[in-house]
């Protein structure tokens, strides 16, 4: 068991800074048995639970090849997530008078626009 803990840190260390940044990567998994896991020192089902930490290993293997054969996320513009937003808005909008339709369409453009930068701008810089 200890040898095959010390493959599973090794592997993780391959692709994170550190055992922490693997956690924030997978919020699935919690910290504490994570860390407990690789320690050997974990109560539990040790065998089960560093099957899961293999499991998360393997899915950032394939989400990687994915995005390496161009399968992977497509890319994402501005002006769609502005029209996605702004349908969904349109969609659950319960006002009777529609006048102020435009004044609603300019404060989601703002918002969709701010939207994009920080979910996909910010990342990169």
């Amino acid at each position: 068991m200890k040898r095959e803990v010390d493959g599973l840190r090794a592997r993780i260390l391959e692709r994170h800074a550190s055992v922490h940044a693997f956690c924030r990567a997978h919020p699935e998994l919690k910290r504490a048995t994570v860390y407990l896991v690789l320690s050997g020192r974990y109560p539990g089902n040790a065998g089960r639970q560093a099957a899961r930490i293999r499991a998360a290993l393997a899915g950032e293997r394939e989400a990687h090849a994915e995005a390496a054969d161009g399968h992977g996320p497509q890319r994402v513009e501005r002006e769609a997530v502005v029209e996605t937003l702004h349908r969904i808005r349109c969609e659950h909008c319960r006002r009777l008078d529609r006048r102020d339709c435009m004044a609603c369409r300019n404060q989601t453009e703002r918002e969709g626009k701010e939207l994009f930068t920080r979910l996909f701008q910010e990342k990169c810089a």
